[in-house]
Protein backbone atom coordinates (compact mmCIF):
# COMPACT_ATOMS: atom_id res chain seq x y z
CA UNK A 1 0.00 0.00 0.00
CA UNK A 2 1.11 3.41 -0.82
CA UNK A 3 2.36 5.60 1.92
CA UNK A 4 0.65 8.79 0.96
CA UNK A 5 -2.59 7.72 -1.31
CA UNK A 6 -3.97 11.29 0.28
CA UNK A 7 -2.38 13.16 -2.19
CA UNK A 8 -5.10 12.66 -4.09
CA UNK A 9 -7.63 14.55 -2.07
CA UNK A 10 -9.22 16.99 -3.97
CA UNK A 11 -11.50 20.19 -3.95
CA UNK A 12 -14.48 18.83 -5.30
CA UNK A 13 -16.19 21.80 -7.50
CA UNK A 14 -20.11 20.36 -7.33
CA UNK A 15 -22.30 23.36 -9.41
CA UNK A 16 -25.25 21.48 -7.27
CA UNK A 17 -23.76 22.03 -3.88
CA UNK A 18 -25.23 25.57 -3.62
CA UNK A 19 -28.80 25.81 -4.48
CA UNK A 20 -29.32 29.96 -6.41
CA UNK A 21 -31.01 31.01 -3.76
CA UNK A 22 -28.93 30.19 -1.01
CA UNK A 23 -28.63 32.03 1.77
CA UNK A 24 -25.73 33.06 4.74
CA UNK A 25 -24.57 29.23 4.90
CA UNK A 26 -26.02 25.83 6.65
CA UNK A 27 -27.73 25.50 9.57
CA UNK A 28 -26.39 27.08 12.90
CA UNK A 29 -25.97 23.55 14.45
CA UNK A 30 -23.69 24.10 17.03
CA UNK A 31 -20.73 21.96 16.67
CA UNK A 32 -20.62 18.36 19.32
CA UNK A 33 -19.62 18.89 22.72
CA UNK A 34 -16.76 16.82 22.16
CA UNK A 35 -14.65 19.15 20.26
CA UNK A 36 -11.18 20.76 22.10
CA UNK A 37 -12.33 22.80 25.83
CA UNK A 38 -11.65 26.01 23.78
CA UNK A 39 -13.72 25.20 21.02
CA UNK A 40 -13.19 26.67 17.50
CA UNK A 41 -15.08 29.37 15.94
CA UNK A 42 -14.18 28.78 12.52
CA UNK A 43 -13.36 25.28 12.61
CA UNK A 44 -16.38 23.55 13.50
CA UNK A 45 -16.93 19.50 13.54
CA UNK A 46 -20.47 18.24 12.59
CA UNK A 47 -19.87 14.98 13.61
CA UNK A 48 -17.88 13.17 17.00
CA UNK A 49 -15.28 11.96 14.49
CA UNK A 50 -14.41 14.74 13.04
CA UNK A 51 -13.89 16.09 16.12
CA UNK A 52 -11.53 13.37 17.13
CA UNK A 53 -9.31 14.36 13.98
CA UNK A 54 -9.30 18.00 15.02
CA UNK A 55 -8.11 16.79 18.33
CA UNK A 56 -5.62 14.69 16.77
CA UNK A 57 -3.81 16.72 14.24
CA UNK A 58 -4.23 19.84 17.20
CA UNK A 59 -1.86 17.36 19.58
CA UNK A 60 0.12 15.72 17.05
CA UNK A 61 0.72 17.98 14.01
CA UNK A 62 2.65 21.63 14.53
CA UNK A 63 1.44 22.41 10.83
CA UNK A 64 -1.98 21.04 11.22
CA UNK A 65 -2.03 23.83 14.45
CA UNK A 66 -0.76 26.43 12.34
CA UNK A 67 -3.36 25.88 9.56
CA UNK A 68 -6.40 26.07 11.86
CA UNK A 69 -5.04 29.42 13.66
CA UNK A 70 -4.93 30.42 10.24
CA UNK A 71 -8.61 29.50 9.39
CA UNK A 72 -9.43 31.02 12.80
CA UNK A 73 -7.78 34.44 11.81
CA UNK A 74 -9.56 33.96 8.92
CA UNK A 75 -13.13 35.22 7.21
CA UNK A 76 -14.19 31.49 6.77
CA UNK A 77 -16.41 29.16 8.58
CA UNK A 78 -15.31 25.55 7.30
CA UNK A 79 -18.09 22.98 8.59
CA UNK A 80 -16.07 19.64 9.01
CA UNK A 81 -17.43 16.25 8.19
CA UNK A 82 -16.52 12.28 8.26
CA UNK A 83 -18.12 10.31 6.02
CA UNK A 84 -18.20 7.05 6.68
CA UNK A 85 -19.51 4.78 3.90
CA UNK A 86 -17.90 2.18 1.50
CA UNK A 87 -19.87 3.63 -1.53
CA UNK A 88 -17.27 6.49 -0.98
CA UNK A 89 -13.73 5.76 -1.18
CA UNK A 90 -10.97 7.08 1.15
CA UNK A 91 -10.59 10.78 0.31
CA UNK A 92 -11.42 13.97 0.78
CA UNK A 93 -13.20 17.24 -0.86
CA UNK A 94 -14.09 21.16 0.07
CA UNK A 95 -17.33 22.22 -1.03
CA UNK A 96 -17.98 26.22 -1.12
CA UNK A 97 -21.76 26.71 0.65
CA UNK A 98 -22.26 30.39 0.59
CA UNK A 99 -20.86 33.96 1.12
CA UNK A 100 -22.32 36.70 3.19
CA UNK A 101 -21.37 39.76 4.83
CA UNK A 102 -17.85 38.97 3.85
CA UNK A 103 -18.11 35.56 5.53
CA UNK A 104 -17.72 32.16 3.41
CA UNK A 105 -18.53 29.18 4.12
CA UNK A 106 -17.48 25.88 3.08
CA UNK A 107 -17.30 22.30 3.89
CA UNK A 108 -14.31 20.18 4.51
CA UNK A 109 -15.12 16.48 4.25
CA UNK A 110 -13.10 13.35 4.70
CA UNK A 111 -14.29 10.16 3.36
CA UNK A 112 -13.17 6.88 5.35
CA UNK A 113 -14.13 4.44 2.73
CA UNK A 114 -15.77 2.14 5.47
CA UNK A 115 -18.99 1.98 7.67
CA UNK A 116 -16.96 0.67 10.29
CA UNK A 117 -16.40 3.45 12.93
CA UNK A 118 -13.85 1.03 14.46
CA UNK A 119 -11.98 1.42 11.30
CA UNK A 120 -12.36 4.37 10.63
CA UNK A 121 -10.63 5.63 13.91
CA UNK A 122 -7.68 2.94 12.96
CA UNK A 123 -6.93 4.76 10.19
CA UNK A 124 -6.85 7.83 11.70
CA UNK A 125 -3.30 8.69 10.43
CA UNK A 126 -4.04 8.98 7.04
CA UNK A 127 -7.50 10.37 7.29
CA UNK A 128 -6.38 13.38 9.76
CA UNK A 129 -3.61 14.27 7.01
CA UNK A 130 -6.24 14.32 4.25
CA UNK A 131 -7.87 16.67 6.53
CA UNK A 132 -5.04 18.81 6.99
CA UNK A 133 -4.99 18.95 3.17
CA UNK A 134 -8.49 19.69 2.83
CA UNK A 135 -8.20 22.73 6.18
CA UNK A 136 -5.22 24.00 3.52
CA UNK A 137 -7.70 24.19 0.62
CA UNK A 138 -10.15 26.42 3.49
CA UNK A 139 -7.26 28.42 4.04
CA UNK A 140 -6.92 29.10 0.26
CA UNK A 141 -10.49 30.39 0.19
CA UNK A 142 -9.82 32.49 2.15
CA UNK A 143 -7.64 34.45 0.00
CA UNK A 144 -9.45 34.64 -2.69
CA UNK A 145 -10.23 38.42 -3.80
CA UNK A 146 -13.74 37.57 -4.37
CA UNK A 147 -15.74 34.58 -3.71
CA UNK A 148 -19.75 35.66 -4.26
CA UNK A 149 -20.74 31.83 -6.09
CA UNK A 150 -19.70 28.30 -6.46
CA UNK A 151 -18.86 29.92 -10.23
CA UNK A 152 -15.83 32.26 -8.40
CA UNK A 153 -15.02 29.29 -6.46
CA UNK A 154 -13.79 26.97 -9.30
CA UNK A 155 -12.46 29.58 -11.20
CA UNK A 156 -10.25 30.62 -8.30
CA UNK A 157 -9.10 27.48 -7.52
CA UNK A 158 -8.74 26.27 -11.57
CA UNK A 159 -6.43 29.52 -11.51
CA UNK A 160 -3.74 28.41 -8.38
CA UNK A 161 -4.63 24.67 -9.14
CA UNK A 162 -4.06 21.43 -10.89
CA UNK A 163 -6.52 20.69 -12.87
CA UNK A 164 -7.62 16.91 -12.78
CA UNK A 165 -10.76 16.65 -14.55
CA UNK A 166 -13.10 19.25 -15.46
CA UNK A 167 -15.04 19.56 -11.76
CA UNK A 168 -11.95 18.30 -9.75
CA UNK A 169 -8.74 20.44 -8.84
CA UNK A 170 -6.15 20.35 -6.40
CA UNK A 171 -3.15 22.74 -5.49
CA UNK A 172 0.43 21.91 -4.58
CA UNK A 173 0.05 23.62 -1.63
CA UNK A 174 -2.89 21.30 -0.29
CA UNK A 175 -0.48 18.47 -1.28
CA UNK A 176 2.63 19.46 0.33
CA UNK A 177 0.43 20.16 3.59
CA UNK A 178 -1.17 16.78 3.60
CA UNK A 179 2.11 15.18 3.25
CA UNK A 180 4.04 17.36 5.60
CA UNK A 181 0.67 16.70 8.49
CA UNK A 182 1.56 12.57 7.74
CA UNK A 183 4.75 13.19 8.45
CA UNK A 184 4.77 14.91 11.58
CA UNK A 185 1.75 12.59 12.75
CA UNK A 186 3.82 9.40 12.48
CA UNK A 187 7.11 11.24 13.95
CA UNK A 188 9.05 11.21 10.68
CA UNK A 189 9.78 15.00 10.53
CA UNK A 190 10.35 17.58 13.02
CA UNK A 191 7.69 20.04 13.06
CA UNK A 192 8.35 23.27 10.77
CA UNK A 193 6.72 26.46 10.79
CA UNK A 194 4.61 28.42 8.11
CA UNK A 195 1.27 27.56 6.49
CA UNK A 196 1.72 26.54 3.00
CA UNK A 197 0.19 29.54 0.98
CA UNK A 198 -1.00 29.00 -2.75
CA UNK A 199 0.97 28.83 -5.56
CA UNK A 200 -0.02 31.31 -8.74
Amino acid sequence: MRAMPLVFAVVYLLATAVPSDAGPGPDPAPAPTTAAPDALRHVRPRDTVAALFLRFGNEKSARFREIVRALERSNVIVYVEVRQASSHPVGGGLTFIGEANGVRWVRAMVDSGTPSHLATCQDIVRLTSILGHELQHAVEASQAPTMQDVGEFERYFRSIGIAREPKILDTMAARQTGKRVADELRGMAQPRGGVASAAN
